[in-house]
């Protein structure tokens, strides 16, 4: 028996019971499939993804060149699957079930003092995550294409693009089928051009279709589809009497046009288009929430419920920066959230464009474009010039330094007390600021001589950008580094002449420095200067010719000491009563006006002294700028923005990076579509800036054979629970073939025909008979076609958990139905929709997890489907559903009953949760359950046993198979 299948009158605390059974049983089933996955190595598109966008990139550049076919240190290659299988002469490599044990891991970890991988240096932690991740889900490796002698097979890609671009079933141009005639059909007046289609399918398998639902049915699944919304008791009764024919088609236009509409079809695409409300882990204390993610679930909320063309609604996502919007239109720039919204992976922009490519063409185009990073795509017609020609657009792009506003702020007490708080913060962090720049030159001033001896000792040599930089007296700042070897490197920098002399002094090669450096002070001293220069010259090379430096880090530091002494005696010039003006010496004072000069690398204005902030510093800095950003986070009155990408200024030729490593640099590329689509544009290069405009276009050209058929197959999806092509996201070679291509076809000519709209599409699969079918199983069916692939059923469907969630919320008259706005703490028992859920990357709720809310880091087309005992236990212990039973028996109190007051109580409670009444026998079974169960104890600690008798009905019937699933 199913925990959801018990009768309403068992008590609560037999229901935990059961639970703790089905707990054990759920675990073992779990155990065994983790097994069977490792020993099956079964196909899995998210997988596959994984393993070729990330595990697979970091075994190139960490591992193959010690384990791969040229050298197999310890006998280990880790370039094929069946070798990483076969494991080295340590043994098998991974442990899937105990990924501590695991030979990999403990060698990437340092955990071993003899075994450690690679040798020369660390992996990152967050490299070192993937890796663990990757074990612990298996360690999936996809199989490698062999030929008879069980090595890669090798040919031209080229000529793999032209062949697949010709064979494979998505690569070739829509077709327009025409619906096949059906003979011996009684109702063929009333079937539509889907049903055909479908009917052909069947009679060519020998199956009947299910008979048409009644209209109870149809209804609860009409609004769990289009709204994720159950229907009330009274909408219930309304259709079910309404007499006439085209009553459901009208309930049809009625739901589409429900606000409600574009919360349910905005969850869905935003888990391909990986929504999150944070950037991921960032080092330093920087700000991770994204101020501004929810304008872009907004946005698709208001394209759905608008009915926004489709490829409008993909140029927008893509570039609507570049569409001139202007007034009203600007609400559209939200839209780019689809690029902006995803981990921003430390800041590294190689992996922030791979994100982005991935989810454009996954998400659009159906086509794992990114697994050609490092190597030319194994399987379908994408080579890595490909890749790199699209990293190329996105590379040409950036995020503005203030992200645009969606439209005029609305002058508002709100608003003003927005800019006030907003104001007050700034202030705070500017404060620090210039308290940290006056500091900062003073210590750049103390310690000029550190930096010039660096300067003279890194002469000609590459500057270094990892690491620390280290002076005589400890740390040096990096950016001050940079600063003085960028200043007394360029002769055409008009600093004067003290600084030519070091200029001059630094170009006298090391071998014949002793003997040329008296020539250079006396040439140098000889010539004429400035008045406000010549006492301080004269200085410095007397200093330089009684000091006789033999080298020019020698130079270096007595010309650095000399303006160290100055820099002491202006601090002590500062102390006297009243402060000095100048320095009496006229030398000493030339060279403290060359030091404060604004000018010289040790004067800093706020954007210098920002890149000069040290870790401490930076940490500190950016958590004050977080209090800044916090009130655009969570304040009332902050207006919205649009995280948008705007082109750089000058757009970026890309090349190919070697086995993806950005140093290592290959061929240039130019900016342009995928080869296999160059029937959309004749493969011409892109030149519009970045390009993304043309990309947009060419996705949504009707010559492109991919988009239309990618989408409508996932509006199919979410009708039927799986698409015509069961791999929503993937339509190249590893993807499945559709079970009804000609249908496929042509739902896709037609929905491009009608204006590219959802709305249009949705109306004609849910007015088909086949999606009006009955659930109902026949055994015979079952038997032929157990996976119904071709279509003999309507499936029946367990709510996911955003729509079980609102539904508890709506069954106890709880729910908070405003549509759009800030993201909220759903699992701190918040009253919005599950939509709005605020999603950490860093930090996702187990609740969401447990419930198979997919993770936010990677496009998910279709959410896996777990039966496990944390979701039984929240539904039994939560507080949140335990609230939702009391308020649920409280609602249904009402206290102008008199006569049958309680089994009419009952009945409003069936129609508060199941939109109908009780019938004969459930009724009878509440009413003896309720006259049998006593009321909890004052004081009793019994936990859900406490609940008074009509809590713990509410709970049961909240608990109910009927709750949780749609028929």
């Amino acid at each position: 028996m199913s925990l959801m299948d018990l009768p309403v009158c068992l008590r609560l605390r037999d229901l935990i019971r059961v639970s703790m059974i089905a707990c054990g049983l759920f675990a073992g089933v779990i155990g065994n499939s983790v097994i069977a996955e490792e020993q099956t190595n079964k196909a899995d598109p998210d997988k596959e993804a994984f393993f070729e966008t990330k595990i697979r990139p970091l075994l190139i550049q960490h591992c193959v060149d010690c384990h791969g076919p040229d050298d197999q240190s310890g006998n280990l290659r880790l370039d094929r699957q069946d070798h990483f299988k076969r494991g080295g002469d340590s043994g098998p490599v991974v442990h899937t079930n105990n990924v501590d044990r695991s030979l990999l891991i403990r060698a990437i970890g340092y955990k071993d003092n003899e075994f450690q991988m690679p040798p020369d240096n660390k992996l990152p932690e967050e490299e070192i995550e993937l890796f663990r991740k990757w074990v612990a889900d298996g360690a999936y490796w996809p199989e490698d294409e062999a030929d008879d002698a069980g090595e890669t097979k090798e040919m031209s890609f080229a000529d793999k693009v032209a062949a697949q671009r010709e064979n494979h079933w998505s690569l070739q141009p829509i077709t327009k089928p025409e619906p096949p005639q059906l003979k011996n059909s009684s109702d063929a007046s009333e079937l539509t051009s889907i049903d055909r289609f479908v009917r052909a399918r069947l009679n060519d398998g020998g199956l009947e279709p299910n008979p048409t639902a009644d209209r109870e049915t149809l209804i609860r699944r009409a609004y769990f589809t289009l709204l994720g919304l159950p229907p009330t008791y009274d909408e219930v009764q309304a259709f079910v009497n309404d007499a006439d024919p085209k009553a459901f088609e009208h309930l049809v236009d009625r739901l589409l046009d429900n606000p409600h509409y574009g919360e349910r079809w905005a969850r869905h695409w935003l888990d391909i288009a990986r929504y999150g409300d944070t950037k991921g882990y960032l080092a330093g204390n920087q700000e991770t929430r994204y101020p501004f993610a929810f304008t872009y679930r907004d946005y698709v909320i208001e394209a759905f419920n608008e009915d926004k063309p489709f490829n409008q609604f993909v140029v927008e996502q893509i570039a609507a920066d570049m569409l001139g919007l202007e007034g009203d239109q600007r609400k559209a720039l939200a839209a780019m959230g689809y690029l902006t919204v995803g981990r921003k992976f430390m800041n590294r922009r190689p992996d922030v464009i791979d994100d982005q490519i991935d989810v454009v063409t996954r998400g659009f185009l159906g086509l794992s474009v990114s697994c050609a990073r490092c190597h030319d795509h194994k399987y379908d017609p994408v080579p890595t010039a490909d890749y790199y020609s699209l990293y190329g657009v996105f590379d040409s792009s950036q995020e503005p330094d203030e992200l645009p506003l969606l439209g005029d702020p609305v002058p508002s007490e709100q608003y003003d007390a927005f800019l006030q708080a907003k104001a007050d913060k700034q202030k705070e962090v500017d404060d620090w600021l210039e308290g940290r720049r006056v500091a900062t030159e003073q210590e750049l001033r103390s310690r000029v001589a550190d930096y010039l001896v660096y300067f003279a000792e890194t002469i000609g040599q590459e500057r270094k950008r990892r690491g620390s930089y280290q002076g005589k007296r400890g740390a040096l700042r990096r950016a001050a580094v940079f600063r003085w070897q960028d200043f007394l490197s360029d002769a055409n920098v008009s600093s004067g002449p003290i600084w030519d002399l070091l200029r001059s002094i630094a170009a006298i090669k090391a071998d014949e420095f002793a003997a040329k450096l008296p020539e250079q002070l006396k040439t140098f001293g000889s010539q004429e200067f400035a008045a406000e220069h010549q006492a301080g010259i004269q200085k410095l090379i007397s200093k330089l010719e009684e000091s006789q430096p033999k080298t020019v880090e020698e130079t270096a530091q007595v010309i650095g000491d000399v303006f160290e002494s100055v820099f002491a005696s202006w601090g002590e010039a500062k102390k006297a009563d009243p402060p000095l003006e100048a320095l009496a010496d006229v030398a000493d004072e030339q060279i403290r006006q060359v030091l404060f000069s604004p000018s010289n690398p040790t004067s800093l204005d706020r954007e210098q002294m920002i890149r000069h902030l040290d870790q401490g510093e930076r940490n500190e800095y950016n958590q004050k700028m977080n209090g800044v950003n916090g009130v655009e986070v969570t304040h009332p009155g902050a207006p919205p923005r649009g995280m948008v990408l705007v082109d750089k200024p000058k757009p970026v030729e890309p090349v190919i990076f070697r086995r993806g490593v950005p140093s290592n640099r290959g061929d240039r590329v130019p900016r342009r579509f995928l080869q296999a689509l160059e029937q959309v544009d004749q493969g011409q290069p892109f030149t519009n800036g970045s390009g993304r405009l043309e990309l947009a276009k060419a996705i949504v050209n009707p010559a492109n054979p991919l988009t239309a058929r990618v989408i409508v197959n996932r509006i199919w999806q979410h009708h039927f629970g799986d698409g015509l092509v069961r791999t929503p996201s993937d339509f190249g070679t590893r993807g499945e073939r559709p079970t009804h291509p000609e249908l496929l076809d042509h739902l896709a000519s037609e929905f491009m025909a009608d204006g590219w709209s959802i709305k249009g599409l949705q109306r004609r699969i849910m007015l088909s008979k086949t999606w009006q079918q009955t659930s109902t199983h026949r055994e015979a069916a079952i038997t032929q076609d157990p996976e119904n692939r071709l279509l003999w059923h309507m499936p029946r469907t367990r709510l996911e958990f955003e729509p079980l969630r609102d539904r508890l919320l709506v069954a106890s008259g709880q729910l908070d139905d405003s549509v759009g706005g800030r993201s909220v703490m759903i699992h701190e028992d918040a009253k919005r929709r599950g939509l709005y859920a605020y999603i950490d990357r860093e930090d996702l709720p187990g609740l969401l997890a447990a419930f198979d809310v997919p993770s936010p880091d990677a496009s998910r087309a279709q959410r896996t489907n777990t039966t496990v005992p944390q979701q039984a236990l929240y539904l039994l212990n939560s507080g949140f559903v335990i609230d939702q039973a009391k308020a649920l028996a409280s609602r249904s109190n009402d206290p102008a009953l008199e006569s049958d007051k309680n089994a009419e109580r009952v009945r409003r409670m069936y129609r508060y949760t199941l939109a109908r009444n009780p019938n004969e026998s459930e009724l009878a079974a509440a009413m003896q359950f309720l006259s049998q169960s006593p009321e909890p104890v004052e004081g009793d600690t019994g936990g859900k046993n406490s609940l008074d008798p009509w809590s713990q009905l509410a709970q049961v019937l909240l608990l109910s198979n009927e709750f949780a699933f749609v028929d």
